[in-house]
């Protein structure tokens, strides 16, 4: 019988979300056979997740009679080495992509990968939203990671002001943009002095997301795979009708702010949201929130939404906007962007016991008491949508937090989504079109300008890093093998 049987069986039922329960001591396989071992786990720049996971440490032994260390890495030092020496890592979930690419991690056991998920048989991964699971857990075909939470932009709103305004929460750019003008041209009774419609993270390493999770409905066509480089070339795509549309109506949005200084990260966004500053916010929602005011004004009252979508999509292979059909989704969420993802090094001596380990602590039994400490997750399990309050920020009210609940179960459970780069070269590739935003949002280029002079610094990053290799990484990120 092979030797990951043991690991398999734990797993699931880890990530089933079955409370773990000691084995009867004469049973060989689950728990008890990890006796005696101990597992490196390094936690990659989230101080806040590790001291959660460290109260564990305890239960932890009691069940299986074996520890875990937890040590702390950058993320710079993560991706910088040739070879991993932790046991597992908890990392941001986009650099899952590059290290498989290097090799540095190993895909779950057979039964666990992506054609084997969501047969009867093998139903222990269902309660792990669908997107994260066979999406962005995934690399080549593969399943590589354990899902620990990845939270995708929402869109934030004042529903008392919404329900002065008799309006309705944006469905789509065109009506949040809408909004916005309305939102400007009446500022609604009460609001502060320095109140402003709609305000984005626009900041170094946002400001390019942003973009790509506004352009995701206007350039993700159902019939074709890539969206960001074309697979056979990799030739951008990034000044593209579908990517300039999203930065002319992100710059539109953007001035509507007048002189207010740009927040730079989700956490400001969501800050100044709370201070009463906007009436819709690009952000998330985290019970980790920092700078949230202990009094927040009386009549605010807070509404959540999926990022808008578009009901015109571009075709790229014809070059020409079509309009989706009836019942077809609007939205596509951006995955990719930010979250925590549990990975198994490939060097390690322990991968039974590594992958163990990850799927108890992001099974159903703990996840929901230590992931919410961390302000880069948000709730990944169906069973999560029970306790939504453990997930928002301390002013959300419960039933505004139930309806959070059901908007990131409709994000994380869509068809189609966009996946923020995931290839070595991300950051180089992020921070130029970062600049494009930045230009196009002061006024320095026209939007189609800006982004062109990122097409040309793409080609650059990618010809540098080899073109075979990241045309064979990003066929990987898209889930080709």
């Amino acid at each position: 019988m092979s030797r990951l049987l043991p690991l398999i069986v734990c797993l699931m039922v880890a990530l089933a979300g079955c409370p773990a329960t000691q084995p009867d001591s004469s049973d060989s396989s689950g728990a008890h056979s990890l006796a005696g071992t101990t597992v490196r786990l390094a936690v990659v720049d989230d101080p806040q997740l590790a001291v959660a996971l460290g109260v564990l440490q305890g239960e932890w032994q009691a069940q299986t009679g074996s520890d875990f260390e937890l040590v702390s890495l950058s993320e710079d030092q993560l991706l910088d080495a040739e070879m991993l020496e932790p046991d597992a890592v908890i990392c941001p979930s986009y650099c899952l992509g590059v290290l498989a690419e290097k090799g540095a991690i190993q895909p779950a056991p057979g039964k666990l990968q992506p054609e084997k998920l969501g047969r009867e048989d093998n139903n222990s991964w269902s309660g792990v939203f669908e997107l994260l699971r066979l999406r962005e857990a995934t690399f080549g075909g593969s399943l590589y990671g354990v899902p620990f939470g990845s939270p995708v932009l929402f869109c934030y709103y004042r529903a008392d002001l919404l329900e002065q305004l008799g309006r309705r929460p944006p469905e789509t750019w065109s009506e949040y943009h809408e909004l916005a003008e309305l939102l400007a041209e009446q500022k609604p009774e009460h609001a502060r002095e320095d109140f402003y419609p709609a305000l984005e993270p626009l900041g170094s390493g946002w400001g390019a997301l942003v973009l790509l999770a506004r352009a995701g409905a206007y350039a993700k066509h159902p019939n074709n795979y890539s969206t960001l480089f074309d697979i056979q070339t990799m030739e951008p795509r990034i000044a593209s009708p579908p990517f300039v549309r999203a930065l002319e109506e992100l710059v539109a949005t953007a001035k509507l702010a007048g002189t207010k200084p740009h927040c730079a990260t989700p956490t400001e966004v969501r800050a100044a949201f709370w201070r009463g500053e906007c009436g819709m916010a690009l952000t998330w929602p985290t019970a980790a929130a920092p700078g949230i005011p202990k009094d927040v004004p009386g009549e605010m009252e807070v509404g959540f939404a999926e990022l808008p979508g578009s009901k015109a999509v571009f075709h790229p292979d014809f070059h020409k906007w079509e309009t989706r059909r009836e019942g077809d989704e609007t939205h596509v969420p951006l995955l990719g962007s930010a979250g925590r993802i549990g990975v198994v090094s490939a060097s390690s001596q322990q991968a039974e016991a590594a992958f163990q380990l990850l799927g108890w602590l992001a099974g159903e039994q703990f996840s929901s008491q230590t992931c919410p400490q961390s302000a880069a997750t948000t709730m990944f399990r169906t069973s999560h949508l029970s306790f939504p309050l453990k997930w928002t920020e301390s002013p959300v009210s419960p039933a505004a937090a139930a309806d959070f609940g059901r908007v990131a179960e409709a994000a994380f459970s869509r068809q189609q989504y966009l996946m923020a780069p995931r290839i070595p070269g991300r950051s180089e590739y992020l921070a130029t079109l970062d600049e494009a935003v930045r230009d196009a949002v002061g006024g320095h280029k026209s939007p189609a300008e800006a982004l062109q002079v990122a097409v040309e610094k793409w080609i650059a990053i990618t010809e540098k890093l080899g073109l075979e290799n990241q045309k064979h990484a990003y066929l990987h990120s898209l889930g080709l093998k």
